[in-house]
């Protein structure tokens, strides 16, 4: 028992997955980022929307910090985190990149607290700061290509950070799951007919709602989905189960963002490579990548 908890939290294991997932978030957050370009001074600069909260309670010294910058200096910041979340795609001084887009991702995400956190928000941030800490600039990286001399080279990481996301990927899919079994609007499929004539609702999900379908369809839907994401939560954690899992946590994921245009869970799919065998990842990139990475990390004495 004790053999099996310690592998389950803290075996070393190849980095390729975990540098897979850091190139697609990397990739996703400066999609995100970058759409927030044309309305830079608007949303967090002091000529857009500012709560006064701050203009009376804060000392004078912190309102430096907290209280909206000039549109000059907020669009020199937001420079500076499209910067830092490119290098953070690409394993440039991957720490320092990474506590840069963290403290400035905060530090624009309090400018704008009329929005407030959605929950992907608050899953983007958790999953950030523990790849701050992870080890997922260990292989693909040009770190490693300045240190090593080839960005395929990798070293061996534990984990834990691995079991960190996917754990917090398994309890949402299984609290939210569970959620609609007690709320009363997911008690038939009316909830789901009105969010695709809602103004969520995308041009495919308006085409769908006009098919003579009836309430019944949107009933076993709704049922269908209230089974489907506790199982999937659990599912994805053994073998036999696991593929099928991922499957349709991928495809629930993408008819959401092409309904509903919801589309800020995608991230989640390619985080799912965390939920496979570490080594047969290790043995995919080498097949499918590059046959240049080495079976072994370095200085290994096997």
């Amino acid at each position: 028992m004790n053999n099996f908890w310690n592998n389950f939290w803290f075996k070393e294991v190849p980095p390729h997955g975990l540098a897979i997932v850091r190139i697609c978030l990397g990739l996703y957050f400066l999609f995100y980022a970058g759409l927030c370009a044309p309305n830079v001074s608007m949303i967090f600069s002091n000529e857009g929307l500012v709560l006064p909260l701050y203009e009376t309670t804060a000392p004078s010294w912190l309102s430096i910090i907290i209280m909206p910058p000039s549109p000059q200096i907020a669009f020199a910041l937001y420079l500076l985190l499209l910067a830092s979340l490119f290098c953070f795609l690409c394993g440039i001084y991957y720490r320092v990149a990474t506590s840069i887009a963290l403290l400035l991702g905060l530090y624009f995400w309090q400018l704008q607290l009329h929005v407030f956190a959605a929950s992907f928000d608050r899953i983007l941030f958790f999953c950030l700061l523990i790849l701050l800490f992870s080890g997922a600039g260990k292989t693909f990286s040009f770190d490693q290509k300045r240190l090593t001399g080839s960005m395929f080279n990798w070293e061996p990481i534990s984990i834990l950070p691995h079991r960190i996301i996917t754990l917090q990927i398994s309890a949402t899919f299984f609290g939210v799951g569970l959620q609609k079994w007690w709320l009363p609007d997911w008690v038939d499929g009316t909830i789901l007919y009105q969010s695709f004539i809602s103004r969520w609702g995308s041009p495919l999900a308006y085409w769908y709602a006009n098919l003579p379908l009836g309430m019944g369809h949107y009933d076993f839907v709704v049922l269908l989905v209230k089974i489907i994401q506790p199982v999937v939560a659990v599912g994805v954690w053994f073998k036999l189960t696991r593929l099928p899992s991922v499957l349709l946590i991928s495809v629930f994921l993408t008819l959401v963002a092409s309904m509903l245009t919801i589309w800020w869970f995608l991230f989640i799919i390619p985080a799912c490579i965390l939920y496979f065998d570490q080594e047969s990842v290790l043995k995919w990139c080498r097949r499918h990548i590059s046959s240049s990475i080495p079976e072994m990390p370095l200085n290994s004495t096997k």
